[in-house]
């Protein structure tokens, strides 16, 4: 075992104890995410397909965040159940262009890394597919090996159109399960 290996072994380990010394590693991880409020990735709306997007933005959506529970409660927003989960953050926009019109050209949902790098996209999907009962689900796939996962729900209303995002955070490694032998 080569010194690099042996301090990468060191350094996993003491994280590990540290994590298990707070109350499991599930726990740690969930602290984590909760101090991490203040992700939030621009979205919008832009002529084309992702894989020919105009960078120039057609219709602007609200930052995708983390959704949180508006409480004077300060354990409102506690991680609950498995507490490993991957954590979901949210978007709802309502748009001034009809879904009809959007699904009358080619249209693509874009969300980005931050304000600070915009130009750098996490995750896209085109508009289209079944309309049933006035709403449209489109999945958003990664882009750029981002990890970023999600789904948009457009619902018509109207010459407007609701569009709820759900972008699911990147796994990272030491959260993918391993089958038992």
């Amino acid at each position: 075992m080569s010194r690099l290996d042996t301090l990468k072994s060191l350094t996993l380990g003491a994280f590990l104890a540290g994590s298990i010394a707070v109350g499991g590693a599930g726990v740690a991880l969930a602290q984590d995410q909760q101090a991490q409020p203040d992700v939030s990735h621009p979205a919008h709306i832009h002529v084309g397909t992702c894989d020919e997007l105009d960078p120039n933005p057609t219709q602007p959506l609200d930052n995708i965040e983390p959704r949180l529970n508006e409480s004077d409660d300060e354990n409102a927003n506690e991680p609950q159940g498995v507490l490993t989960a991957q954590r979901v953050l949210y978007s709802e926009t309502d748009v001034d262009m009809s879904l009809d019109d959007m699904l009358a050209s080619a249209y693509s949902i874009n969300a980005h890394e931050s304000d600070e790098n915009i130009q750098n996209y996490i995750a896209c999907g085109e508009i289209g597919g079944v309309v049933v009962d006035d709403k449209l689900a489109i999945a958003l796939r990664p882009v750029n090996d981002s990890g970023y996962t999600g789904i948009a729900i457009l619902e018509k209303d109207g010459d407007k159109t609701n569009v709820k995002v759900y972008l699911a955070e990147p796994v990272s490694p030491e959260n993918v399960a391993t089958p038992v032998a």
